[in-house]
């Protein structure tokens, strides 16, 4: 079989110290499993670090790295994806968190599968997160299964691959971390194929997650309001399908 034209993108948010390790896998991995390919990062314009600097500093050397800058006015995890998805001029679209969560080595994984189906999606096998957020993500996957008929084990996990024909076949709408379920529950909605795949899950090493508070690692009020806000406007999208 040959070898595939892969984009990877990666939102990021203050990970100026993630940068260089991500970037470096995902160069060794491409270039590995790639015939083409490009690396996108999706920086968010309210970054208070050096992550754009970073990104800029590796593209200088690599041209087939590239910032894509996220309008300071246009948050939310969900509408970087979008980005993401929107600037990829390959067929396959892999993306994944820029927090080194994840060894992008385990991308290999996906590989006999490229082609057969539409989306592969990643599964944690072990979160290596706080409990109190492993108990969210559990309460968010059930109420999403029961509201969307999605059948995913980890609908949050970000690792994940998809065709660009899926892409031009649904509207993606979802600016919240709601955006990863729209996807597969507008997917499957289609008819496309899907298959998931376990990947190890690491811990977070340098930065801070942005959606949690810092001492309960809860969603702060803000978040929780943003999420059931687009999960009503998500379930009036789907339930008037035909």
């Amino acid at each position: 079989m040959p070898k595939p034209n892969i984009t990877m993108f990666f939102p990021a948010y203050n990970e100026e110290k993630n940068i260089p390790k991500l970037l470096n896998s995902a160069v060794k991995i491409l270039k590995k499993v790639a015939n083409k390919y490009e690396i996108l990062v999706v920086v968010y314009a309210g970054s208070t670090d050096k992550t754009a600097e970073m990104v800029k500093k590796f593209s200088k050397n690599n041209k087939k790295i590239r910032l894509v800058m996220q309008p300071k006015d246009k948050k939310g995890i969900g509408y970087a994806k979008i980005m993401g998805f929107n600037n990829a001029k390959y067929p396959y679209i892999f993306y994944a968190d820029s927090d080194n969560q994840f060894d992008l080595n385990e991308f290999e994984k996906f590989l006999p599968y490229i082609g057969k189906y539409d989306i592969i999606a990643g599964y944690r096998i072990k979160r290596h997160d706080p409990m109190a957020r492993i108990l969210v993500s559990k309460i968010y996957n059930i109420m999403m299964k029961m509201l969307f008929n999605v059948k995913e084990r980890d609908l949050d996990c970000a690792f994940r691959l998809v065709s660009k024909r899926v892409i031009n076949n649904i509207s993606l709408n979802c600016v919240t971390g709601v955006a990863t379920t729209e996807m597969l529950a507008k997917a499957r909605k289609k008819g496309f194929k899907i298959k998931e795949i376990g990947v190890a899950h690491y811990p977070r090493l340098h930065g801070q997650p942005i959606f949690e508070s810092k001492l309960s690692n809860l969603p702060k009020p803000k978040v929780v309001k943003d999420i059931l806000k687009e999960t009503i406007m998500l379930f009036k999208d789907i339930h008037k399908w035909k």
